[in-house]
């Protein structure tokens, strides 16, 4: 299944949600987190590209 960029925000952000919650390593936060800022990224660069 193919995920759009709100689809992937979503799960990362909830993945992210889980992993302060569950106490993970400081690492492992870091790199949802990093996934997190690379989708956001992504989401705008389609949206300034959209002709409205």
């Amino acid at each position: 299944m193919n995920m759009n960029i709100k689809d992937k925000i979503e799960t990362a952000r909830k993945a992210l949600h889980n992993a302060l919650k569950g106490k993970d390593n400081e690492e492992k936060v870091l790199e949802i987190s990093r996934e997190i800022d690379k989708y956001i990224i992504e989401y705008y660069k389609e949206d300034k590209s959209k002709k409205y």
